[in-house]
């Protein structure tokens, strides 16, 4: 089922429950991705929140967020596993480039502090680019300007991860994952301009009718959370070879240098 975004009655208790347990350390709190910029599917899609910290996330009370999570998913345990929520120092983000912290609660993993903001580039354009500001002030004051090409480039350098991932792992969430991520990133590159993961699908079912059943799985198997499909013999093979080709076909396109005029 795809609605617009999470309920506004939800973002606002998170928004509200932020506040409290940073206090004076929040400086600015952001809302992007599927909720904001399209496709969204109510049940199934994350939520996703960037949160700019006064100083640096060894310094805030991490305990304090956490307990904040855990209460978050036992007041709405359909949230659990759904939560995306990076935390950047000021300063960091500022100079993210040259690396340093973020401290992250993200499906699958749990709250945790780890290296490498330099990574969350593709994050920090959409948020730029399409975020909506929930507390403090616009993002364009907070996050430095990121090139199309600098995008593009972290687009190619993911959608690789990726593509490791997927043929490593045997689970039917991730290899359905993998080929709808490659979609969304194959599109993004070739009508340059960031896309959802459905738009990407639509638009590589269009180009390619021959692989439509393999991406009608694919949706299918992420709309059950991984419950559904997308595990038998066949749709495995078809799946790690439809991910090579997209893998390779992202590889090779040319990144412009400019960001281009938005169609």
């Amino acid at each position: 089922m795809t609605s617009d975004r999470p309920s506004e009655v939800f973002v606002q208790e998170l928004t509200t429950g932020l506040q409290s347990a940073l206090g004076v350390d929040l400086v600015a709190l952001y809302l992007y991705g599927s909720s904001v910029s399209g496709g969204y599917d109510e049940g199934v899609s994350d939520i996703d929140l960037l949160a700019v910290t006064a100083p640096d996330v060894s310094e805030i009370d991490i305990a304090g967020i956490d307990a904040f999570h855990q209460l978050v998913v036992a007041r709405h345990p359909e949230w659990d596993d759904r939560l995306e929520v990076v935390y950047v120092g000021r300063e960091t983000l500022a100079d993210f480039r040259a690396g340093g912290p973020l401290a992250i609660i993200s499906p699958g993993e749990p709250f945790h502090i780890r290296d490498g903001v330099e990574l969350w580039l593709q994050n920090f354009y959409l948020v730029r680019d399409t975020g909506v500001t929930l507390f403090g002030p616009d993002a364009a004051n907070i996050i430095p300007a990121i090139s199309w090409s600098e995008f593009m480039t972290a687009t190619t350098r993911y959608a690789d991860e990726v593509r490791g991932r997927s043929l490593r792992d045997a689970t039917p969430g991730t290899r359905a994952y993998g080929v709808l991520t490659m979609c969304r990133a194959l599109r993004t590159i070739q009508s340059e301009r960031p896309c959802s993961k459905q738009e990407g699908a639509a638009w590589v079912r269009s180009r390619m009718p021959e692989w439509a059943w393999l991406i009608d799985a694919a949706e299918r198997c992420r709309l059950s959370r991984g419950q559904v499909g997308f595990a038998d013999d066949e749709t495995v093979a078809a799946a790690e070879l439809l991910i090579r080709r997209l893998g390779d076909e992202i590889a090779g396109a040319p990144i412009l240098l400019d960001h281009p005029t938005p169609q």
